[in-house]
């Protein structure tokens, strides 16, 4: 046996966890075009009510969508871990189209409806 103090071997410090990757908001750019598309059928159904909520449902949903996804976007683009999509911005173009032409589909029967 040793005589004096004991000490304390030094242990390997733990490797650091390896840092997680960020990237782009697929599931939300995922959910505009959900929405668009939940719009669609509502596009033959007759009554006003319906266009309204297929307007709701197909436009204003997806733009608001599509601004989220930029604030989103915007704030994960600070980290250093941040792995861009270089097929964000088509996305929301397309997105943005889509429900451009949404909007107009459900909007000309409430105006056909409301001028007769």
């Amino acid at each position: 046996m040793a005589k004096g103090r004991a000490t304390e071997q030094a242990r390997p410090a733990a490797a650091p966890a390896e840092p997680e990757t960020v990237g782009s908001p697929l599931l939300l750019v995922g959910l505009g075009y959900l929405s668009v598309l939940a719009s669609l059928p509502l596009i033959t159904a007759d009554g006003i009510p319906a266009h309204v909520v297929g307007y709701v449902v197909g436009a204003l949903i997806p733009i608001l969508i599509i601004g989220i996804v930029r604030r989103v976007d915007l704030n994960r683009r600070r980290s250093p871990y941040y792995v861009p999509w270089g097929y964000l911005q088509p996305a929301l173009v397309v997105l943005a189209i889509a429900a451009v032409v949404a909007a107009g589909l459900h909007v000309w029967p409430i105006a056909t409806e409301l001028a007769s």
